[in-house]
């Protein structure tokens, strides 16, 4: 992967650009955006940029061929650090930061940051699934995201900059990302076999509001029915919420046993919902509607909540019961 291959947000690659061609590029970004746009190839990519052996960071055009483009490209570049939530987790680990309790503070990733880097340049570090750092894990990376090693270059990917801690928000540069547009997201599909043509590519991704993710989901037929007959009865006058519960959980279980899968499952139902609450707000902004603007907006944040609290909450049911009820009332 290079920079000509990868598709859209033209925007944030010039600031980056800029950035590094005088000299100004900052410690520590947060890059926002919903989940499958893009976010970690950027990182990764940028990575590649400031590592490549062959061409120089201000050319903003890594080789691809040397040891480093490749290394990091495969994830195996010493001085390139990535951690993620660990299999059956809900949250990154504390262990992650500053290592297991029987050696905090020589292992983790806020220690290996700190090391000299293997190839005198620099050391860059992501932080995948930052919406699932916990207070605990936020405390003990505080230290690293004030104070980081020279050179070194820190990113948190996120899907909401609400669900992130005020105390690492205001130690980060917030880069926001947008959805692919239907375009892209055709190619991208295309490219990497996911759609079977042109055709169904663009059909779907005209649904999938930019995301891959998205664009995987509706290639399944009985799911994107699913989400027509959600999106019909969100609807509905008046808002039948029993119903749209039942509905909600069934779909929910009907993945399997595993709680991990079916929290993945629900999480995925709700972003059906504020994509479609998304899609209102933006006409109720070009048609100047106040009222409209207002309850789409507390609608959205209602959902983005419900999101974030599918991994802290035992019981999914009550959550989506709670959740079902304040939309009804949010609707009128």
């Amino acid at each position: 992967m290079d920079w000509n291959s990868f598709l859209g947000h033209h925007r944030q690659r010039g600031w980056f650009a800029n950035a590094i061609r005088t000299n100004r590029l900052a410690s520590t970004f947060l890059l926002v955006g919903q989940d499958a746009i893009g976010k970690r190839t950027f990182a990764r990519l940028i990575a590649k940029t400031l590592l490549c052996l062959r061409n120089d960071p201000k050319d903003f055009s890594p080789c691809g061929l040397c040891e480093a483009c490749v290394q990091v490209e495969a994830g195996t570049h010493p001085d390139w650090l990535q951690i993620e939530r660990e299999k059956g987790r809900t949250a990154l680990s504390i262990d992650q930061f500053i290592g297991p309790e029987d050696n905090r503070m020589r292992a983790g990733l806020c220690y290996e940051i700190r090391m000299k880097p293997y190839s005198g340049r620099r050391k860059i570090a992501v932080i995948d699934d930052a919406d699932t750092i916990g207070v605990e894990g936020a405390n003990s990376l505080l230290k690293t995201l004030e104070e980081p090693p020279p050179g070194s270059v820190i990113f948190l990917i996120s899907t909401s900059l609400q669900r992130q801690l005020p105390t690492i928000r205001s130690r980060c540069q917030v880069v926001r990302f947008q959805g692919l547009s239907v375009e892209d997201l055709a190619q991208l599909a295309i490219r990497q076999g996911i759609a079977n043509g042109p055709e169904e590519a663009k059909r779907i991704a005209s649904e999938a509001q930019g995301s891959l993710a998205s664009f995987s989901v509706l290639m399944d037929d009985e799911l994107r029915e699913f989400k027509s007959q959600l999106l019909q009865q969100l609807e509905g006058h008046p808002f039948d919420f029993p119903r749209f519960t039942k509905a909600m959980l069934t779909n929910m279980d009907s993945v399997g046993a595993d709680s991990q899968a079916k929290r993945e499952r629900l999480k995925l139902l709700i972003d059906f919902v504020q994509q479609n609450y998304q899609a209102k707000l933006m006409d109720a902004v070009r048609q100047g509607n106040a009222t409209g603007i207002e309850t789409g907006v507390s609608l959205i944040r209602r959902c983005m909540d419900a999101k974030e609290h599918v991994d802290r909450i035992v019981a999914p049911a009550a959550l989506v019961e709670a959740w079902s009820a304040d939309l009804a009332s949010l609707k009128g």
